[in-house]
């Protein structure tokens, strides 16, 4: 589990970072299909998510 979290948090900030500069990836681009607040919240969302989960399982081996 620590490192899906660490998946979903990395590739929640890549995600931002990339469509904060206006770059996107072919894979992320269904994200422009729900509208611009909805594609924001589910990159917010999908870094929390890895951030919590990453946090919860930190100590795990």
């Amino acid at each position: 589990m620590k490192f899906l979290g660490l998946f979903l948090l990395l590739a929640g900030l890549v995600s931002l970072v990339l469509e904060f500069t206006g770059a996107n990836l072919i894979v992320l681009n269904w994200l422009s299909q729900f509208g611009e607040t909805a594609s924001w919240a589910i990159r917010i969302g999908v870094t929390v998510l890895g951030g919590v989960i990453y946090y919860l399982r930190r100590h795990d081996d």
